[in-house]
């Protein structure tokens, strides 16, 4: 009775200490976060949601060998554990080990048929497999679980881009943003959507997207790029060359009276602005 009220305590000081780390990852300390899970590991070797934790901070720091064994020591304690098994299969879609990430996500869904994170790694290697039907199939089985969940719908809109579906990707993206308060969209998010509108041949469209996309973006210049190139594309030469002008005495700054561009110069030099970011 002693020895298990006293394993009760260890794991009790070892999940605070845990939580302190955790705090410490959101501040973006990992020296801080690394000291108190080492803390806490000696405290409980047991503790698998600290092993865990530990082993994310050592993937943080570019240990990736490190990260792998902390993470199999504690799923040997926890063979069951589904958080456990999709962690190491993200780890391990990081390095490209498909096979053996497969296996754990496989795991984890044989473990927790119902959970969203499972389903979504499971697609997610199916997608780097080429095999977007079946990418979708685990991206939509996510999503029933957890409807409207951004990341699901962010894959399921890239296995449909994978497929060149382009408007089911429109009719996703359109869905993402809709999540968001008006003015909150995600510069990326709204380009998401303007690529897509662009694809269809809405080029008007893409163009007023992309507009807003440069309006909440920090670097502004790509979004402005590929705007110009759309209204060019749409015909609309005038506003085009206006967009265009803004950028170009950014890059050729002795310039005294840019020249009007082409609709191919457009083109590169959107090209070129994506490449910069």
């Amino acid at each position: 009775m002693h020895r298990e009220l006293m394993a009760t305590r260890l794991l009790e000081q070892s999940r605070l200490l845990s939580q302190q780390a955790h705090y410490a990852l959101q501040r973006g300390d990992l020296q801080e976060a690394d000291r108190l899970l080492v803390q806490a590991l000696r405290t409980c070797p047991n503790d698998v949601e600290a092993r865990a934790r530990y082993a994310r901070v050592l993937w943080q720091c570019g240990k990736r060998e490190e990260a792998l064994q902390q993470l199999q020591m504690a799923l040997s304690t926890a063979p069951q554990n589904p958080d456990l098994h999709v962690q190491m299969a993200e780890f391990l879609v990081e390095l490209g080990r498909l096979n053996q990430a497969e296996r754990h996500a496989q795991s984890a869904i044989a473990v927790a048929p119902k959970s969203s994170t499972a389903w979504l790694i499971q697609g997610r290697i199916a997608l780097m497999r080429n095999r977007p039907d079946e990418a979708l199939a685990a991206f939509y089985r996510a999503l029933g679980v957890r409807p409207d969940d951004r990341d699901a719908l962010h894959w399921i809109a890239q296995a449909y881009r994978a497929k060149g579906d382009w408007e089911q990707v429109l009719a996703v993206q359109q869905r993402i943003l809709q999540g968001y308060s008006p003015g909150d969209e995600p510069p990326e998010q709204l380009a998401a959507l303007g690529e897509a509108y662009r694809m269809l041949g809405r080029y008007a469209d893409a163009a007023a997207t992309y507009l807003q996309a440069a309006q909440r973006a920090g670097e502004s210049n790509p979004y402005l790029a590929l705007a110009a190139e759309c209204y060019a594309q749409a015909g609309n030469e005038a506003e085009a060359q206006r967009l265009m002008a803004q950028i170009q005495p950014q890059q050729s700054p002795r310039a005294v009276a840019p020249q009007p561009l082409s609709q191919g110069e457009m083109t590169r030099m959107a090209g070129q602005e994506m490449l910069r970011r």
